[in-house]
């Protein structure tokens, strides 16, 4: 039957105790016994707030007409203004060349604009 796993804390406490014990019992003065350090009670600080991470904006998109052929390669791009011009070179492919090409939707990312200089340091 195993048993108890014993706390050392406890029985080193209780081995010094019985040293003490013993050393009065004899009738030797008592020593200086090495008090155990007392540990400073800390102040309840307040719990630390995390901000919260500041979140991105979401990349500008904007919408084009791709025409792609069989195997998903764009083989032309239009602006969303100019749908029938990729309408027209979608009827010009499926004419000339073989295979299918179909029209499709392409989103991408704008590019970022530059800041305009102010007119201020533009006349200087």
């Amino acid at each position: 039957m195993a048993g108890r796993t014993l706390n050392r804390r406890v029985l080193r406490e209780q081995a010094d105790q019985a040293e003490q014990q013993a050393a009065l019992a004899e009738g030797a003065t008592p020593t200086a016994v090495p008090r155990a350090r007392k540990t400073k009670a800390k102040t309840a600080s307040a719990p630390k707030i995390r901000k919260p991470r500041a979140k991105k904006a979401p990349a500008r998109m904007r919408a084009r007409w791709g025409i792609f052929d069989g195997s998903m390669k764009q083989v032309a791009v239009f602006d969303y203004c100019e749908r029938a011009a990729a309408d027209e070179k979608l009827a010009d492919l499926l004419t000339k060349k073989k295979g299918s090409h179909f029209l499709q939707i392409v989103r991408e990312a704008m590019p970022e604009l530059e800041p305009a200089l102010p007119e201020e340091a533009a006349i200087a």
